[in-house]
Formats: structure tokens, C-alpha cells, sequence
């Protein structure tokens, strides 16, 4: 697995319902963000969180705040909501970045740890060349954070449902930036979609022929989930054909009819057909979970019996103390008619 990194933007209480500058929803945000970090912890190799730090920023601060450039006081540094989010202090991230102490900044990249590094050497430290952005705003921190992440040199993700805007018109602008950043914009649900896929994923694409050169072949691309379920499932199996549906268009038949499938051809004493079509025929007959006894009125048998009746016999062949002499006799252990010759084996 590549080294990925999870970058938790801002998810504090001065950002959720409550607090100076609520989101709508950013509670809820916290939970979810909470929740897929717990089932997808083992993705990650490094989980950071930024926060909203703010001692003395300056203008960033305004009695009279546009909204756009200036803010009333939030996030600041020492107080209950300039913490992290309960949910995700619960998590126990890696490490934790601080930004805006003395002046405005919506990039985590503008943090640094407790010692001074900033978030682009943290992740450098660790390999990272994948990140995955979440959090709070994303209409503004989020925002930035993910697109400054690609400025320097990142694959960055955003998950568009662990985050939310100020406001829609807000989200939508933020959601196009990113797009013309090259920010990947995904649900969370479909971040290890692949990955979960590739222990029963095959690589390539397989071609599974019909018994006739011209008859068409089933082509799966094993990258498409569908296709492997379907693999799985049975097809590509039986001649190209799905099996399970081999066998149900088969059940459906009347056995005297399948019976008269097996005549395309003459048989010989053991019920063998003798051309190759029969043969074929008596083979998709098999394959599909039936038999054909022998008799001068073909019989066509459901498999279940078959097998309940091969299980009884292999039992009974395995049962130790099974007694066979009633099949054997005498005659059997009766060896004087073979002509043999000691010198035979002189060299």
C-alpha cells in the first residue's frame, strides 16, 4: 500500500452548530469524519488534524466583519472551541497543526506541529504522495487546503461528504476551484472501492470460447465489478455460458426431451454416444447436474440423487468395519490358472 495521508481540516467546535462561526451541519460532519476514520483507519499511514489558532491576527478579526476578508473573533487560541471537535479528538491523530496565530490563513499548509514543522515537510517525512482532505469549511479551509496540496506537488482527494460549505452558492464555487485545481471531488463510500475488490479481482480481461469455433465468445473485463461478481458467480464457466443458467433453462426441460438430445448421433451399449454431437450434447447434459442412464427408454436423472447416492457409496467404502465378503467368493482368490515362471525374474 503507497503511503496516504488524511488531513483533517478545522473540524472544531467555533466551526459547528453552537459555536462563532457555525456550519450548518458541522457537527454532523464531525461524526461521519469520526466514523470513517474508524473503519478505515489500517488506509492510512499518517492522520493530521489543523486548527483555527488564532492569538493576534490582525485585520482577520473585524468588530465589523465583510464576511469575505474579515471575521468576527473565532477560533481563539486557549478557548473550548479553538479545541478540536470531541469526535475527532477521540481519534488520536498522528499529529496536529496550528495555523493563523498572528495573521489570516485558510491552508493547512500555512501550519506547523508544536515544533515548527510545517504540514508540507510533516508529509514529505512520511512518504506521502496521496492525501485525502476533509473537514470544515469547504467552501474556505478545505478549499485551500486541498488545492495548495496539489500546488505542492500531491494527489489530493476530497471527500464530498465528510465536508460542508458556509453555503451552497459558497460550496459550489468552492467545488469548481477544485475541480480546475485537479482536486478529485469523491463520496467517501468509493475511496477503497478498488482496493477492497482485489482479493477476489482478477487482472486482465478473460475469454471464455464456446465449444463451436464460431460461436461467440464471453468476454469479462475483470477490473469492472460487475464482471468478477459475475465471474464468481459462474460465468465463463460451461462453454462460455452462465451455468447457473445452463442449468435452470435445463430443468425447465422435460427429460424425455433431453433424453432425445442425446440421440444426434447413435449410441453404443454403455449409453456412449458415438458422433460428436451427441457427444457434446451428452456432455452439456452432464455438466448441467444430470445423468443419463442406460436403458432401451433413455432416463434423464436430477443430480441432487446422483450425489446423495455417490455419498452414500464413498461412505460405505470408507467404513472400516464394513463387511464385503458376501460379494467375494473362492473363486475369487483362485490364482492356479495363472502360468508363472520364477526364472522369469533371473536377470
Amino acid at each position: 500500500m503507497e503511503p496516504r495521508a488524511l488531513i483533517i481540516v478545522d473540524v472544531q467546535p467555533t466551526f459547528c452548530e453552537g459555536g462563532a462561526l457555525p456550519v450548518k451541519g458541522g457537527n454532523a460532519v464531525a461524526e461521519k469524519i469520526a466514523d470513517f476514520v474508524t473503519d478505515h483507519e489500517d488506509e492510512y499511514s499518517f492522520i493530521v488534524t489543523t486548527q483555527d489558532w488564532h492569538i493576534d491576527p490582525g485585520a482577520h478579526f473585524s468588530d465589523h466583519p465583510d464576511f469575505v476578508n474579515t471575521w468576527p473573533p473565532h477560533g481563539v487560541a486557549g478557548t473550548d472551541e479553538a479545541e478540536l471537535h470531541p469526535a475527532i479528538e477521540a481519534l488520536d491523530a498522528d499529529a496536529h497543526v496550528k495555523k493563523g496565530q498572528f495573521a489570516a490563513a485558510y491552508s493547512g499548509f500555512e501550519g506547523t506541529d508544536e515544533d515548527g514543522t510545517l504540514l508540507e515537510d510533516l508529509l514529505r517525512e512520511h512518504d506521502i504522495k496521496d492525501v485525502d482532505v476533509v473537514g470544515l469549511a469547504e467552501s474556505h479551509c478545505v478549499k485551500e487546503t486541498a488545492i495548495d496540496a496539489v500546488r505542492n506537488g500531491f494527489n489530493a482527494r476530497v471527500f464530498s461528504d465528510l465536508t460542508a460549505p458556509t453555503s451552497e452558492e459558497l460550496g459550489i464555487a468552492a467545488r469548481e476551484e477544485m475541480d480546475d485545481a485537479g482536486v478529485d471531488q469523491v463520496e467517501s463510500a468509493t475511496a477503497f472501492l478498488n482496493d477492497a475488490d482485489e482479493e477476489t479481482e482478477l487482472s486482465g480481461s478473460y475469454r471464455f470460447d464456446g465449444p463451436d469455433a464460431d460461436e461467440p465468445a464471453d468476454e469479462y473485463d475483470l477490473y469492472d465489478t460487475d464482471d468478477v461478481d459475475d465471474y464468481n458467480d459462474g460465468a465463463g464457466t460451461g462453454y462460455g455460458a452462465n451455468q447457473a443458467e445452463l442449468e435452470d433453462s435445463l430443468s425447465e426441460e422435460d427429460p424425455d426431451d433431453l433424453a432425445d438430445q442425446l440421440n444426434d448421433g447413435d449410441q453404443n451399449d454403455e449409453n456412449e454416444p458415438t458422433s460428436d454431437t451427441a457427444a457434446a450434447n451428452l456432455a452439456r447434459i452432464r455438466d448441467a447436474g444430470f445423468q443419463v442412464e442406460s436403458g432401451e427408454d433413455e432416463d434423464v436423472t436430477d443430480g441432487d440423487e446422483l450425489d446423495a447416492a455417490a455419498d452414500a457409496e464413498v461412505a460405505n467404502a470408507l467404513d472400516e468395519d464394513a463387511d464385503f465378503s458376501a460379494d467375494a467368493s473362492e473363486a475369487d482368490f483362485d490364482f492356479s490358472n495363472i502360468d508363472f515362471d520364477p526364472g522369469e525374474l533371473q536377470h
